[in-house]
C-alpha cells in the first residue's frame, strides 16, 4: 500500500507504452532496495499518446504487481528544483541496447522490447471477441453486458450485433449461404478497422460453420472466439419473436438450427453455457479467460 510519508525513488514519464527501457531503470532502483513510485503524466490522447491513464496504470500493474506505487500527475512542461532540495536527482545510464528502445517504434510495431504481460495487454486492447451460437442462445444479451463491464473498467469498446448490421449495413443481403458469407466477411473487415483504432470489438453473430469462423479469424487476426452454448430446445423456448416456429412452418427459409446447419466450434477460445450459467457468471468467465 502507498505510504505518502515513506521516501521513494520517483520516476516520471508518459509510459506510452511501458517498455523494457523503462523497466530497466526502475529495476535498478528496486534492486538497490528503494521504494519506487511511478508518476504517470496525464497526457491528452493523441497519436503519440494513445493510451489512457487507466491503461498505463494497468501496464505497470501487470509488470510489478504491488512492488511499486503509481500516482497520476498533470502533464508537465518542466521540472524545477531549488538549492539543497533534500533529495538526490539521479540519472541512470543504461547500456546502448536499452537506451535505443523507442516508444515511438514500439507503438508502430517496429520494436517488441516490452514485457510479455504488457505485450499481451496491448494486444488485448485491439481484440475482437466474437460470440457465436444458435439464435436465441444469449449472444446479444451477453455482448451488451460485456460492453457495459468493459466500459466501466475504462476500455474502449464497440458492439456489433447481427440484427443491427443486417438492418443498416447489409440490407442488400439475404440468408443464402453466399449472402451469409458476404455478411460475415464485411463485418470482419469492420471489426478489424475498429480494432485498428484501439477498440475492443464485441461481435455477436450466429456465424454457423467452422469454415466461416476461420475466414473471420483470418481477416481480423487478433481474434478470440467465444462459443455461447445452449441447446436447441432451450433456444426455441426463449424465442419471443417466434422465429423458430416460423422456420418450422417453412415461413423462414435457411434458418440456422432448423433448415440450415449449425456446427459447434472446433477451436473455441472461450465456452460459456447459458443454460447452466447466468449472465454475470458468463461475463465473468469471458473476462477472466481474457485476463481483463
Amino acid at each position: 500500500m502507498f505510504n505518502e510519508h515513506k521516501r521513494h525513488a520517483l520516476f516520471i514519464g508518459r509510459w506510452q507504452p511501458f517498455h523494457n527501457g523503462h523497466k530497466y531503470i526502475i529495476d535498478k532502483a528496486i534492486e538497490q532496495g528503494e521504494n519506487v513510485c511511478i508518476a504517470i503524466r496525464n497526457t491528452e490522447i493523441s497519436e503519440k499518446n494513445p493510451y489512457t491513464v487507466a491503461q498505463r496504470i494497468e501496464m505497470i500493474r501487470r509488470v510489478y504487481g504491488d512492488k511499486v506505487s503509481s500516482v497520476v500527475i498533470p502533464d508537465i512542461k518542466s521540472i524545477n528544483i531549488g538549492r539543497k532540495v533534500g533529495y538526490d536527482v539521479n540519472r541512470v545510464d543504461p547500456p546502448a541496447d536499452i537506451e535505443k528502445i523507442s516508444g515511438t517504434n514500439v507503438r508502430a510495431g517496429k520494436d517488441d522490447n516490452v514485457h510479455p504481460e504488457v505485450a499481451d495487454y496491448i494486444k488485448l486492447l485491439s481484440t475482437t471477441i466474437w460470440l457465436t451460437g444458435l439464435p436465441c442462445a444469449g449472444k446479444t444479451t451477453l455482448a451488451k453486458r460485456l460492453k457495459e463491464e468493459l466500459d466501466n473498467r475504462g476500455y474502449k469498446s464497440m458492439h456489433l450485433d447481427g440484427d443491427d448490421v443486417r438492418d443498416k449495413l447489409n440490407k442488400d443481403l439475404g440468408f443464402s449461404p453466399e449472402d451469409r458469407k458476404e455478411n460475415l466477411r464485411r463485418i470482419a473487415h469492420v471489426s478489424k478497422l475498429f480494432n485498428g483504432n484501439g477498440n475492443i470489438v464485441i461481435a455477436s453473430f450466429v456465424s454457423p460453420t467452422n469454415e466461416l469462423r476461420e475466414m473471420i479469424k483470418e481477416i481480423i487476426g487478433n481474434f478470440k472466439l467465444c462459443f455461447v452454448n445452449c441447446s436447441l430446445e432451450t433456444c426455441e423456448k426463449r424465442d419471443v419473436k417466434g422465429m423458430y416456429k416460423k422456420a418450422r412452418n417453412n415461413e423462414i427459409k435457411e434458418f440456422t438450427g432448423v433448415s440450415a446447419p449449425f456446427e459447434e466450434p472446433e477451436n473455441s477460445d472461450i465456452i460459456v453455457d447459458t443454460e447452466l450459467m447466468d449472465v454475470e457468471s458468463c461475463v465473468k468467465e469471458i473476462l477472466e479467460t481474457l485476463k481483463i
